[in-house]
Parts: structure tokens; sequence; C-alpha cells
């Protein structure tokens, strides 16, 4: 079966005369999740076919269109896939009909199987129901809270698993971590001893535990375990929000780690690290002017050496330490469009022959590739989302703005695809959640994509608070929601005001979580600058976030992190009262679109349930839009597109009305 058999069943390409339909930016990939077997001759990928739930498929590397369904239930979704050994493979799956709940009477939980589709086995159990644990046990299927955490290339057919057992309630539980096998479901303990809670383990090439962290009371410790020793010693204790504080993310095989930390400059950079020694190498691993390198390590599935790390600075980047992969990336690049991020996909990296090319854009959703190093040859697996065209979209750009401050803001600009630049246009400000954490690059974006493509220009503002940008950028917005976070907002509309990329008399926001909570402080602090606000499952009383019993906030973070980041709720109260939406709605002023999902448990209903009250009472003009079977997020693919239609609908009556007289 080919690839190309899934494409008659996604939505169909767009008239040229007309915008792609909210369901084309919605609907999941046709294909996604692309990993590569230990040895390159094989990849499983997620899979969709027609209007049936996703599927677990392999792909023989040496014959592309040959696909061959391995994993997956008539009432499930695959959510995610992996190789266990070259002939296994493992895989996520749960109920495809019960939304934002995990499971409901379907398959739901991690499986594996063999290459060709025989040995099928459910390795966790994502369902909470208590009644069946005796038979769970039996069964010996792991109980709700294991996950996969890391695979071994060992030639067994076993699995590194780890169990979360952190309780929103209580300081912090420990975490177990065990080798699991696959076949049989026997399980063996992996802990060794290692301080409590821990978490963020990294294991040698052996398989055993070396380094492990530990979050408690809002310190930060590292802990590391020698060869051939049982103690494990003390490496680093700091406060987990210390700039200094170190990230191991590898361990190389002579015993060094590759850790992330900013210590000595304002932005983070990958180093290496002696444990041993407790030494951090004086010069970077690597390093990017005016950002923090966002890591994604390569770690040979073999050697178990570093090879190349992917990183982003306005746009995604590979760089390779070995000199051989550097060779293949550049022979990747030079054969696909330019201007296109290309990802080669490895297992055993420094041997393959075959990898896997993930290639993508600002304007094209992504694309799959084979790449057959010995015969040089570049073939086409398919397209993520080939009801999407290129040509129908818009570019991105990566600007830098001074906020009044002086701030160096990023703002990612997404421009209508027939946007000629010599006129403004009106304009969506969307706000990234988080709210720290980093919200966009010069990557594809379906939200922004979608509002473009209705003539609209989106800024995504990386505003202060925003991280990926330095220590000083994040600090800047402690304790500032709602005040120079909110600033930083308007600022980069008036200079975009000023770069005549925007109409100022039409301008909307819009963002869900912190930008829902953005997008409604946005008509409170700058009464002039939008003309209306659409906030999904956003915050609107900042007392809330301390005090409410069912959100999943832990107790750690709203003891020591929420505190520290948002205000102290005792000390800071009249502030942060004066920071919610809630209590200055009677200063909105424009049209709300206020959307919310039932099961939330991070920003619960309650949030939507008061301001509303509120709003209404003060004659706030109010749009009210529930989904009951969501929670933090989209899962349905029919409510996301609905969502996106009311979204369009709403901001087309204010954006496109005559401006009001000011």
């Amino acid at each position: 079966m080919a690839c190309g058999a899934a494409l008659a069943a996604m939505p169909g390409v767009a008239a040229a005369n007309e915008p792609p339909d909210a369901l084309h930016y919605a609907a999941p990939p046709a294909i996604s999740g692309l990993r590569v077997s230990p040895s390159g001759g094989h990849a499983v990928m997620v899979w969709r076919v027609k209007d049936r739930p996703t599927v677990a498929a392999v792909i023989d590397l040496s014959k592309p269109d040959d696909v061959k369904v391995v994993g997956g239930f008539p009432r499930s979704e695959v959510g995610s896939v992996g190789w266990v050994n070259d002939d296994r493979i493992h895989f996520f799956a749960a109920a495809s009909d019960s939304g934002a709940e995990l499971a409901r009477e379907g398959d739901a939980g991690v499986f594996a199987v063999d290459r060709n589709g025989e040995n099928l086995r459910q390795l966790i159990d994502w369902r909470r129901r208590n009644e069946e644990t005796s038979s769970r046990i039996r069964s010996r299927i792991l109980t709700y809270g294991w996950r996969i955490h890391s695979t071994l290339d060992d030639g067994s057919a076993d699995v590194v698993v780890a169990q979360s057992r952190a309780d929103i309630d209580n300081d912090a539980l420990p975490e177990r971590l065990a080798r699991l096998n696959t076949l049989d479901g026997r399980l063996q303990n992996m802990n060794r001893g290692a301080p409590a809670p821990a978490s963020g383990w990294l294991l040698d090439g052996a398989g055993e535990p070396r380094v492990v962290r530990v979050e408690l009371g809002g310190r930060s410790k590292l802990y590391w375990r020698a060869p051939g020793t049982e103690p494990w010693a003390l490496l680093e204790d700091m406060p987990q929000l210390s700039d200094d504080r170190i990230v191991p993310l590898a361990l190389e095989p002579d015993g060094t780690l590759v850790v992330a930390t900013s210590r000595g400059a304002d932005t983070t950079a990958l180093f290496s690290y002696r444990p041993d020694r407790r030494t951090l190498d004086p010069e970077p691993i690597v390093a990017l002017k005016g950002f923090d390198v966002d890591p994604v390590v390569v770690v040979d599935t073999r050697t178990r050496r570093v090879v190349g790390v992917h990183t982003r600075a306005d746009r995604w980047m590979s760089v390779w330490f070995d000199e051989r992969l550097a060779t293949i990336q550049h022979a990747v690049d030079k054969s696909l469009p330019a201007g296109r991020v290309n990802r080669l996909l490895c297992g055993r990296c420094e041997s393959t022959q075959r990898f896997v090319v993930r290639s993508w854009s600002d304007r094209h959703p992504g694309e799959y590739y084979v790449y057959d190093h010995a015969a040089r040859k570049l073939q086409r697996i398919g397209e993520a989302r080939p009801w999407l065209q290129e040509s129908r979209h818009g570019r991105r750009s990566f600007h830098r703005v001074a906020a009044r401050d002086g701030l160096d803001l990023p703002v990612v600009v997404t421009h209508p695809p027939a946007a000629d630049g010599s006129r403004p246009l009106p304009a969506v400000v969307l706000v990234h959640g988080g709210p720290w954490l980093r919200g966009s690059s010069l990557d594809w974006d379906d939200e922004a994509q979608f509002l473009a493509s209705r003539g609209w220009r989106v800024l995504q503002v990386e505003f202060r608070g925003s991280t990926g940008f330095g220590s000083r950028h994040f600090r800047a917005g402690w304790q500032q929601w709602g005040l120079a976070m909110q600033d930083d907002l308007a600022d980069a509309v008036a200079w975009a005001a000023r770069e005549r990329l925007l109409d100022p008399a039409r301008v909307c926001i819009v963002g869900a979580s912190y930008g829902g909570y953005a997008a409604l402080m946005g008509p409170v602090r700058h009464p002039d600058t939008y003309r209306c606000a659409a906030s999904f499952v956003g915050v609107t009383d900042l007392e809330l976030m301390f005090s409410s019993r069912w959100n999943d906030i832990p107790a750690q973070a709203k003891r020591h992190g929420l505190p520290a980041l948002l205000g102290d709720p005792v000390r800071d109260a009249e502030r942060l009262r004066q920071s919610s939406p809630l209590h200055r709605v009677r200063d909105i002023k424009v049209p709300v679109l206020l959307v919310q999902g039932a099961l939330d448990s991070r920003v619960p209903e309650v949030h939507a349930d008061v301001f509303e009250s509120a709003a209404r009472a003060a004659g706030v003009a109010i749009e009210r839009v529930d989904y009951g079977d969501e929670g933090h997020g989209f899962v349905r693919t029919v409510n996301r597109a609905d969502y996106l239609r009311r979204l369009e609908a709403f901001l087309r009556r204010s954006l496109e009305e005559p401006p009001a007289k000011r």
C-alpha cells in the first residue's frame, strides 16, 4: 500500500479563488512522527487513511512506497511511535471518541508489536479504572502513570519505563525507573537507591542510571553515580530559577555530560561537564548570539556518542559534530528547495546509510524523504498535509523591536499570501501561552497561517517573560502579568503601525491559556489599541491560580514558583487583583469571544463562568462558546475546526467594519 493512498481521504485542496477552509488547518497530518529503526532499514510512522483512526505503519526504506500497518484499533488513535529494536516497535493509542478524556472503554495505553505486525502486547494501561487493578497485575500490564522513558538498542526486547507519581497536593513523590521486557512484561527495578523525588534520569551505554535530578522545596539538585559505585554524589544544589542551573541533556561514553547552562552569559549554551571533577569546560560546544540554545540532542543509539544537535535561532537548524553527517546534511540541503529546514532522522547515525529527512518551511507544513547516502539518492515518502499548498500561504518574517523601556522584543510577522507591502492591513496579535516558554520562530504555524489566509497580518510577540532569548528577557517578565508584559504587545503594534504593516484602527488580540488572559487584559491596559479580544481557556482571576482546588498546578509550583514569577498571593494581593480581567471587566469596551473546555484542569471553567457573569453585568458584548469534551486545548478535529470558523467570523465582524471615530 503506497503512502499516496492516504491522500484521497484528507481534506481536498481549496479552490483557487477561495482560502482553505478551517478544516484544512485543524485536520491532523496524514503522516507524522516518523522514527527510523536503529540500523536504518525501516521507519515507523503515525498514518491516517480516509476518516479512520490513525495507525502505526512501517515503511521499508529501500522501497518507501511500500507501507504496512502494524498497530492500531477501530476506536483508538495512535498518537506516537518508536522502536524497541530493529524488529519491534512501541506505540501509544487512546480512544478516538473520548475527547480530552484519555480513554473510556476502548483500547488505551502503550503497546508493542513486531515489525511484521505479530506479537502485539499491551505494556501500559492508561485507563483510570481501579476495579481492573487485579487483572492488570496478573497480566503484567503496567498501570496508569507509567510511560516509555527511553530505548536501549542493546539487542534485547527491553525498554526503560518511568512511573510518574507526583501528587499535586504534596511536595513530590519519587519517580520509579525500571526496565521492561516488551515480550513477556517482566519488570526490573533500576532506581538503585537514587535520592527522592527523582526525575530527569540519564543512563549510560550499558543502560545503568548515572545522573538524576531532584526538584524540591524550590531547589534543584543534580546527582551523579560513578561507574562501579553505588552511592549517589551531589554535584549541584541551586535555586530552581537560578540562571546558573545546569540542565543535563546527554551522557557521553567517557562519562562527560552534555549540559545546557547560561553560566557567565545572558543566554544558555551547550557545554561539556565533567562530573568526576565537577568542572564545566570554559568554552561552549554550541552557542547562539541573542538566543538560548533550544537543544534536541542527537545520540547514536549504538555508540551512545553525541553526534549533533538540532537547535533554533530565528528558525531551526542542525549542528553536526560528525564530519560525515555534516557532509550528508549539506548534500540534502542542496537537493531540496532553498529556505527549507531539513532535519536528518537516524538511529545509528554514525554508520547508517539511509536517513529519513523531514523538510519544512514557514510556508510548507512539511514532507518526508528517504536519503540513501550510498546511492546519493533522495526519494519522497509523502507530505504531512498535502491539502495545504505552499503557494497559498504567506511568508513569515523575524524582527527585533524596541519596547518602551528599551528591551529587545523578538516579533514574528505572518503576511497574507497576496500582501505586497503597499498598504497597511487589518491585523491580529496572536499571543502565546505559558507564558514562560518560547512562542514562535520561522516555522510553519497552523493558526497564524489560517488567520493570514483571511487577509490579516498576524503579530506573534515574544514579550518579556518568554524564554529562549536570555535571562534578562525572561526575568524582565517576573511579576509583570497585566503590566509590562502587556505593554510589550502594544509596543509591537505601534512598531508595526509605523512600518505600515497594519492599520492601527483595525487590530484584535487573540490567545489561549496565558494568551487568553493577555487577550482579555489587552483592552483593559490599552483601550485604544484593540477592536476586539478572543480568549480560549484564558485565566481570568489570578487569585484562583493559587487557591483553586480544581486546577492541576502542583503544590510545589504554588509555593515556590508562582510567588516569584507571578507574585505573592498575600503581599501582592491588590496588584494581582488589579491585574485580573475579572476585576477590571468594566474597563473592557470591545466585543469579547470567550471559549472554554469543560474538562480543562489547568484553567478550570470557573474562570470563564465568573468572568462571563461579571462581563454581562457590566454590559460587555460577550460571546461564550463551550466545548464539553475538550480540556486545555483541542483533541477533536471537528471542535478545532469549529473554533477556527467561529474565531474568523468574530474577527471579521470587528476588523472589517468601518473604524469607529475615536
